[in-house]
């Protein structure tokens, strides 16, 4: 599991909510030093309190664990989608291409 990368996402709802560590670990009822050991990834909370945190910070679980689940990046394929919905037509079919030509060249290696 890829502590690290589950604290940086953890500490980026945080940051967006414009929240101290302090203040967000008040809100979810634990120490700051223990909110700080998981931002920082030297802890990995409970269950229980993982999703404390995910429904204080309003974070997806799918978005957060993206990095450590086989399966999950669909969030992030979602998100890449709307992106390239928002392109006119020829930027769009450009993006595809280069995404067809990726995939290809990744496929042989």
């Amino acid at each position: 599991m890829d502590t690290k990368g589950l604290g940086k996402k953890l500490k980026s709802y945080r940051a967006k909510r414009g929240w101290s560590g302090a203040d967000c670990a008040e809100r979810i009822g634990i120490s700051s030093r223990y909110l700080s050991d998981i931002e920082r990834g030297d802890k990995v909370p409970t269950l229980e309190t993982f999703v404390l945190i995910l429904n204080t910070l309003q974070a997806s679980a799918d978005d957060v664990l993206q990095d450590s689940l086989v399966i999950g990046y669909e969030p992030k394929s979602n998100e890449l989608l709307k992106r390239l919905y928002v392109l006119d037509i020829n930027r769009r079919k450009q993006a595809l291409e280069l995404l067809e030509s990726i995939l290809s060249s990744l496929e042989k290696i």
